[in-house]
C-alpha cells in the first residue's frame, strides 16, 4: 500500500467504561472486516483492512478521496447533476444489499466523492459495531433524523440485546429516501427543527420533511421517495426496485462492480 494515500479512521465512543465492550466491539469489528476486504463497486468505499495501537478499537485504513462529501459537491451543480448522484448512490446500496450487508447508517455525511467524481459510499456497518446496551442514547442522537420509525421505536418484541437487529435493508431504503432530500437541497432532514426529540416525535406520528420545490416537479422521484420511507418497512421498495425505478439498467451495475474479487493486503498493523 506504499504507493496509495490512505485514510486512518479511528473509532471513539461507546461504553468504553464497561469491561464487555472492547472485546465484543472488536470481535464484531474484525468479523465484518473480513467481508469489506472483497467489496469492489464504484461508488462503494474500498476497504485496505485494520491497524492496532490507536486506542481500545482497531482502526479502518482506507482509501483517502479527494472531494468533500455529496452534499458539498453537488451545492453548485444542477438538478441533473444531483439525480445522477442519487442513481449512482442507488447502485452502491443496492450493491451492499446484495452482498448481504446492511449500511445502519447511510446519509450524506458517510458518501464521499472521489477524485473522478464518482460518490461512495462509507462508513457501511459501523452501527453493527456499537454495543446494543448502548442502542437507547442513539435515539435522540443526530442521526435519528434519517432512521427509520421501527429503530427509534423498535417493538416490544425486540429485546434490547437484539436491538442492531433493527438495522436492516428496509431502514437503509429509509435512509435513502432521507438522502435523495439531503442531496436535492443541501440541508439535513427536518432543518427546520433544531431539536433532535421534535424530529422523533414527528417521525413516529407520521410526520416526513416537506418536499423542495425542485422534487415537486419531479413525480416520478417525488414518489420513489413517499415510498423508501413507507411507516411500513414491508411496503418499502427492495434496493433493487429502486435501482428499476430510477432506470439503472443491470448492465452498468455490473460494469460498475466488476473486477477481481481478490482481497487487498490488509489487516496491515501501522506500528
Amino acid at each position: 500500500m506504499s504507493d496509495k494515500q490512505v485514510a486512518v479512521k479511528v473509532l471513539r465512543g461507546g461504553s468504553s467504561s464497561n469491561p464487555n465492550f472492547p472485546p465484543k466491539s472488536k470481535e464484531r469489528l474484525v468479523n465484518n472486516a473480513w467481508s469489506w476486504q472483497y467489496l469492489k463497486h464504484a461508488n462503494v468505499s474500498e476497504f485496505y483492512g485494520l491497524a492496532f495501537n490507536f486506542g481500545y478499537m482497531p482502526a479502518l485504513i482506507l482509501p483517502f478521496y479527494g472531494n468533500a462529501t455529496v452534499i458539498d459537491y453537488v451545492k453548485e451543480k444542477d438538478d441533473e447533476i444531483k439525480l445522477d448522484m442519487v442513481k449512482q448512490i442507488a447502485r452502491g446500496l443496492d450493491y451492499l444489499h446484495e452482498q448481504s450487508i446492511v449500511h445502519g447508517d447511510l446519509r450524506g455525511s458517510n458518501i464521499i466523492v472521489d477524485g473522478e467524481g464518482y460518490p461512495r459510499i462509507c462508513d457501511y456497518g459501523l452501527a453493527f459495531i456499537i454495543d446494543p446496551s448502548e442502542f437507547i442514547s442513539i435515539k435522540t442522537a443526530g442521526p435519528c433524523r434519517w432512521y427509520a420509525p421501527e429503530i427509534m421505536n423498535p417493538p416490544d418484541t425486540i429485546s434490547l440485546n437484539d436491538s442492531l437487529a433493527l438495522f436492516t435493508t428496509e431502514s437503509d431504503v429509509y435512509a435513502f429516501a432521507m438522502t435523495v432530500l439531503e442531496i436535492f437541497t443541501g440541508k439535513i432532514p427536518f432543518y427546520q427543527r433544531r431539536n433532535d426529540s421534535s424530529v422523533i416525535f414527528t417521525v413516529l406520528n407520521g410526520g416526513r420533511p416537506e418536499f423542495p420545490p425542485c422534487l415537486d416537479e419531479r413525480k416520478d422521484l417525488r414518489d420513489l421517495v413517499h415510498d423508501c420511507w413507507h411507516e411500513e418497512p414491508s411496503r418499502r421498495p427492495t434496493s433493487r426496485e429502486v435501482n428499476n425505478m430510477l432506470n439503472v439498467g443491470t448492465s452498468e451495475d455490473n460494469r460498475l462492480s466488476g473486477g477481481e474479487n481478490q482481497p487487498p493486503g490488509w489487516f496491515e498493523s501501522l506500528d
